[in-house]
């Protein structure tokens, strides 16, 4: 089995890490710095990348949860601007040198293909995530549009059915 073909299979299973929303930089710097730091104990132990390929995927979410965490604009009640800002951009630079290492590994490894696969395989993923929240958004869009269309039926039927029993009892017709 390839290095793709092992990312890929490993990323299509459910990952443990995957927020809803994206995170703040700090929390999802620690988050990468755990798998990372568990990726570089199992290559000097000599795994092959096979058997690391659920910590990179989870890796491979933080970082990019570091990156726009680092590109949203965020107000925070507890941290002035000076304080937002240097913490997103720290994150952000040790994402890009973590980055840069795991790089270096798989090109070391698997030869210079290997990094251009994962980044393939990556953007494959992000769109193919982007297009099921689309779906899903679309979905729930369209139930909500049904709910607001049976609540006015509703309300039209009320209010035909009040008229028609007004009118009736104008006419005297529930004596």
């Amino acid at each position: 089995m390839t290095l793709a073909q092992t990312i890929s299979l490993s990323a299509t299973r459910k990952q443990t890490y995957r927020p809803s929303m994206a995170i703040d930089p700090v929390s999802a710097i620690a988050v990468a710095t755990a798998s990372y730091n568990a990726i570089v104990k199992a290559w000097q132990a000599g795994k092959q990348v096979e058997s690391m390929s659920k910590d990179i995927g989870k890796w491979m979410g933080a970082i990019s949860d570091v990156k726009q965490a680092h590109q949203e604009k965020k107000t925070s009640r507890f941290k002035n601007v000076d304080e937002q800002a240097l913490d997103t951009y720290a994150a952000l630079k040790k994402a890009e040198k973590m980055e840069l290492d795991l790089k270096n590994f798989l090109i070391a490894n698997y030869g210079f293909n290997a990094w251009t696969d994962l980044m393939k395989i990556q953007r494959d993923l992000r769109a193919a995530r982007l297009e099921e929240k689309r779906r899903k958004e679309k979905k729930i869009e369209q139930i909500m549009e049904m709910l607001g269309l049976g609540f006015v039926t509703l309300i039209l039927t009320a209010m035909i059915g009040g008229l028609v029993a007004w009118v009736v009892w104008l006419k005297g017709g529930f004596k």
